[in-house]
């Protein structure tokens, strides 16, 4: 795949692929030192100086702070003999560094990579099916990094949606904080009840490309998809059409919700909001909001016979280097063996992901710890019952999420009706595959 495809596809500026433009497997085959110093200076990134494996992270807060631990577990340990040199790029900085990087000859040798990136990637990583293997990890979120029978990427979590809620309102209201809201009656009970009761909110859900997964997750609890197998929009459905209304009448109808995703959640981190999605890892949030809490399966939607959660896995790659010797693809391998395997039950009990190795979420040290009784076992549940799904790597992937969830924050912010943003949405998703 072309650089300048790739570059349009994570949201690069044309001119960033036009003066950097390479050809063959996609990204790297720049050819020899000349070409690579030239690429460089366009990316932005020269790279690193310092010895030892190159490993860039897009974690920050309670995951953050897990992840530096763990790498420096590693470094300071006399057992592994490696040295990491971890690099926190910014969320939204990530994939466009990434990808200039690995265009300039230059990039990391690890790094971290959402599963539904993959096809975007695919031609440029390094298949590790032979050093690691799929076995040691639980099937459902292995087969996020394995393209073609090769295994391009590891599994390092998944990290699903689920329905927080504040057990100190529950009790002011008099419902039971022991009896999760975990079914659509049980969620609308709890709704109304703490509408009319308090001048809290009752519940909030997230903006932006979280709010779209929010949308999948509902439709494929009523049968339905976000996109088909052919990249084709499936959102002017019966199932869309559904969970658009039931969005909008949350903030709209009930008045349930904020119109300002900011603002319920800056109210949910002072006790004055009842219930809310969010991923696995919002436990270190909640936590520090200092309120007792519980967590439930976010079965919201009515009519769903088969409802989900849904969640992307944290991956790990290590991208294709011309400059990288056998020593230090090596040592890139057992460094990403270490976070998925050895490493991988802290990642669950102290930053709250789900984690992907076996023997990690059998081990005692997690089932013994508070995460595990707090959320983990809930989130492990439902991926053991059948009732998770992961978000489909495509092309242009953060377009179309994009084309989709702007729309719904239109929607929420009461600029257009249900139909216009399925209207929208239907017609950005086309627009973005016919490209």
């Amino acid at each position: 795949m072309p650089p300048d495809e790739i570059g349009e596809r994570i949201g690069l500026p044309p001119d960033t692929t036009d003066r950097c433009r390479v050809s063959r497997r996609g990204l790297l085959q720049a050819g020899g030192a000349a070409g690579l110093a030239g690429l460089a200076g366009c990316t932005g990134y020269v790279g690193s100086a310092q010895e030892g494996i190159e490993y860039w992270t897009l974690f920050g807060g309670g995951d953050g702070a897990t992840m530096e631990s763990m790498v420096d577990g590693i470094n300071e340990s006399g057992e592994y003999d490696l040295q990491v040199n971890r690099q926190r790029v910014p969320w939204d900085e990530h994939y466009s560094r990434l990808y200039t990087s690995m265009v300039g000859g230059n990039p990391p040798d690890v790094a971290v990579m959402h599963s539904r990136m993959m096809m975007v990637y695919q031609d440029s990583l390094v298949p590790v099916t032979d050093e690691i293997g799929t076995d040691p990890y639980l099937e459902e979120f292995a087969q996020g990094g394995v393209v073609d029978g090769e295994q391009l990427a590891v599994p390092l979590d998944t990290h699903p949606f689920g329905l927080y809620y504040n057990k100190e309102i529950f009790e002011e209201v008099g419902l039971d904080p022991e009896e999760p809201p975990n079914t659509p009656e049980r969620f609308a009970e709890a709704a109304r009840t703490i509408a009319e009761n308090t001048d809290y909110w009752a519940f909030d859900y997230p903006g932006g490309v979280n709010g779209a997964e929010t949308m999948r997750m509902m439709v494929h609890g009523l049968g339905g998809q976000l996109i088909t197998e052919e990249y084709e929009p499936a959102i002017d459905t019966e199932s869309g059409r559904a969970v658009v209304q039931e969005m909008y009448d949350w903030v709209h109808e009930h008045e349930w919700a904020p119109t300002d995703p900011d603002t319920g959640w800056n109210a949910w981190n002072r006790g004055e909001v009842g219930m809310k999605i969010e991923g696995t890892w919002h436990i270190s949030v909640v936590r520090e909001a200092g309120f007792e809490f519980g967590m439930a399966e976010p079965f919201v939607m009515p009519g769903a016979d088969d409802p989900v959660t849904v969640g992307d896995s944290h991956m790990l790659i290590i991208p294709e280097s011309e400059e990288r010797g056998q020593e230090g693809l090596e040592d890139a391998i057992e460094f990403i063996r270490l976070l998925t395997q050895e490493f991988n039950a802290r990642w669950g009990y102290d930053a709250g992901h789900l984690p992907a190795s076996q023997a990690a979420i059998e081990s005692d040290q997690l089932r013994d710890s508070d995460t595990w009784d707090k959320t983990l076992e809930t989130f492990y549940g439902m991926v053991d019952s059948g009732q998770y799904i992961r978000p489909p790597a495509t092309p242009n992937v953060q377009e179309y999420m994009e084309a989709i969830y702007q729309p719904l924050d239109d929607m929420r912010t009461g600029n257009i009706t249900p139909e216009e943003a399925i209207e929208t949405a239907t017609t950005g998703v086309r627009r973005t595959f016919d490209q």
